[in-house]
């Protein structure tokens, strides 16, 4: 893997100065190698990380003089093996050889030569793209299917700049031409949720965008015309099964999942996995510790424990600590090597500040990074430069309610299959029929006849939520991807399909894969897993009363029973983030209080809603519950960004 970053400009000779400018931005990331390649109007860079055996020889940039090429790559391949066998035809088996030790961005160059601008079709993994053809004055930036690579840029005209981290884009523009986004942070904060992404394609920064999943970007600068290029969306072309039994599909499920994880199984160091007591982590686990087993490896597993004097409560709803059920995974897989993380002496306010410089963006997802920061501390120090995570598999592996299931058959007029699988819920689950109705009903209601209102923890100014139509925006994304209660066969395909989530999580596993030197990868969030649990039959999600039925009953022998056939409560991350912050409270409220009392913010929030929570927040103080402690976080980390961001 790698960072890239690069600029075209097409007016004026790029400076010696300019080139050094846009590498110095990329110090403070953990670089093996640093490769440039130029000419009088172009610059492409790389920042290798030796993650793979491969990647140390590996060739990116790259300039073929004799097709006048540029092209930069940060690539990781999951299908590695196919895609040199695909290659290799026409070739002699005498360059097998030569094939094998070719690092990654070497193949990908080879299949761009092959096959031109559909070559990324022909591509799995976790990779972006900057490819300039000279001669056409044609520039190319592509990200992966579900855009796990971070790529941004910057277009004026005769100019691209383009990178994988903000870093370079900031530094090439300068203070004087750096603007924020009021849309894209309105957007952002019409709550208090860890999601950040709400509009695609645009980012923080007025001029910068994003390259968006399945998508490429093709910017002619001969005739100043820019054009998006969607080359894959599972919506638009979605992928049909064969009709088979259910151990068919569950075959189909195994072989599919075991060889994407273990087609990640690439680390020139150790394998670590961010591992809770969930269904999703426990299964990707399972086939890494078999995968690694073979190879004679460890599997390392890093598990965020709360403080030792916070008093946890594993009740039927929620399990606040999730160590029994890594120990019962460690029994069935003797090569897990469990690292139990406890951070307890930072709270999520601790790094605050420095999140915010570091990833030059507000960090919504403030509550458990200190917990994430810990485990990949950890996970360094232990040699890991990939960490495996089950972080999609909700949506995919794991998704299944008794009340989508109900509803889809009802909506598809199959009552009896409904009212038998809605019977064997209530004798599974010991639930009353009359119970089960009533949830139904009142779920019904709120998912599909309630307007949706933005809710308590929206402080932004309503001039702004009127200005960029913000509410049809959250509409529009509620009625698009549902919630994973009931949902409709359409909602559940976009369910699994999420886009905007996607770009969110894979702009900080990009960040924290430069940050630490681990590649974060997550089997669960792979086209083959999206494409082939967009496809299942609802049957497979639900049966004999059983929710998230295809990873409990598909793994089964594989996954302790003690996860497989928990029901009731569920794994929460950083479950004693609260506790922390009031333990903290008198060393952190003046920081806080000057934060939310900065003039900035009243540019974004309502200046009367911000002062009345303020208040509430003075008044719990050091018995603030988990909500409060929430909504004080993710607004203080949008004041702190505002604090900072005329200094980057």
């Amino acid at each position: 893997m790698a960072a890239i970053w690069g600029l075209i400009d097409k007016g004026h000779s790029i400076t010696e100065q300019t080139k050094q400018k846009l590498k110095s931005s990329m110090q403070e990331f953990k670089i093996d190698r640093y490769e440039e390649c130029d000419g009088e109007h172009v610059y492409f860079a790389c920042g290798h990380q030796y993650v793979t055996k491969e990647a140390r020889e590996d060739i990116s940039p790259y300039y073929d003089e004799a097709k006048q090429i540029y092209f930069a790559a940060d690539c990781f391949l999951y299908n590695r093996s196919q895609l040199i066998e695909e290659l290799q035809k026409g070739y002699g088996d005498d360059t097998q050889k030569e094939w094998l030790a070719s690092g990654d961005a070497v193949l990908a160059y080879k299949a761009y030569s092959r096959w031109g601008e559909g070559f990324v079709e022909h591509l799995r993994g976790s990779f972006s793209f900057a490819i300039y053809k000279v001669s056409e004055q044609e520039m190319l930036l592509y990200t992966d299917h579900l855009a796990q690579r971070y790529l941004a840029y910057y277009y004026d005209k005769n100019t691209v700049c383009f990178s994988t981290v903000y870093q370079p884009l900031l530094a090439f523009l300068g203070e004087e031409r750096i603007k924020l986004n009021k849309e894209w942070i309105a957007a952002a904060y019409t709550d208090c949720t860890a999601d950040t992404i709400k509009i695609p394609g645009i980012t923080v920064y007025e001029q910068i965008y994003q390259v968006e999943p399945g998508t490429y970007i093709k910017i002619d600068l001969e005739k100043n015309h820019i054009e998006r290029i969607l080359y894959w969306n599972p919506l638009l072309k979605k992928k049909k099964l064969p009709k088979l039994d259910d151990d068919g599909y569950r075959q189909l499920f195994l072989d599919t999942f075991s060889q994407v994880v273990n087609h990640m199984l690439r680390s020139d160091g150790e394998t670590g996995i961010c591992l809770s007591g969930g269904l999703d982590s426990s299964s990707v686990a399972a086939f890494a510790a078999g995968g690694l087993e073979k190879k004679g490896k460890n599997l390392y597993s890093y598990t965020s424990v709360p403080a030792k004097d916070f008093q946890f409560r594993n009740n039927r709803f929620y399990i606040e600590n999730e160590t029994e059920f890594i120990l019962a995974q460690q029994r069935m897989y003797p090569n897990i090597l469990p690292r139990f993380v406890d951070v307890s002496e930072w709270n999520c306010f601790s790094h605050m500040e420095s999140y915010a410089k570091l990833y030059r963006e507000p960090v919504k997802p403030v509550l458990n990074m200190v917990n994430i920061e810990g485990i990949f501390l950890k996970a360094e120090e232990d040699g890991c430069r990939i960490m495996l995570s089950g972080q999609n598999g909700n949506a995919t592996i794991s998704y299944g309610s008794i009340l989508t299931y109900i509803y889809q058959k009802c909506l598809s007029g199959h009552f009896v299959h409904a009212y038998k699988e809605a019977k064997a819920f209530c004798k599974r689950r010991r639930v009353g029929k009359k119970k089960l109705l009533q949830v139904f009903c009142k779920t019904w209601k709120e998912e599909h006849c309630t307007p949706l209102v933005f809710g308590d923890d929206c402080l932004i100014k309503e001039e702004d939520l009127k200005r960029y139509h913000l509410l049809q925006v959250v509409r529009r994304i509620h009625k698009r991807q549902g919630t994973g209660l009931m949902d409709s066969k359409k909602q559940r395909q976009g369910f699994c399909y999420m886009p905007l989530v996607f770009q969110h999580m894979g702009f900080y596993d990009t960040y924290n894969s430069l940050l630490y030197g681990i590649l974060s990868l997550d089997p669960t969030l792979t086209k083959d897993m999206i494409e082939l649990c967009m496809a299942l039959p609802v049957d497979c999600n639900v049966r004999n009363g059983k929710e998230r039925r295809t990873v409990r009953d598909y793994m089964k022998g594989l996954v302790p029973d003690s996860i497989l056939d928990n029901h009731e409560g569920r794994g929460v991350q950083g479950a004693d983030y609260a506790y922390r912050v009031n333990r903290d409270w008198d060393e952190l409220k003046e920081e806080v209080f000057n934060i939310l009392n900065d003039p900035a913010l009243r540019e974004y929030l309502e200046d009367d809603k911000l002062r009345e929570f303020v208040e509430e927040a003075k008044e719990k103080e050091q018995t603030m519950d988990k909500y409060v402690v929430a909504k004080l976080a993710v607004l203080t980390s949008l004041g702190y960004f505002l604090k900072i961001a005329h200094k980057i």
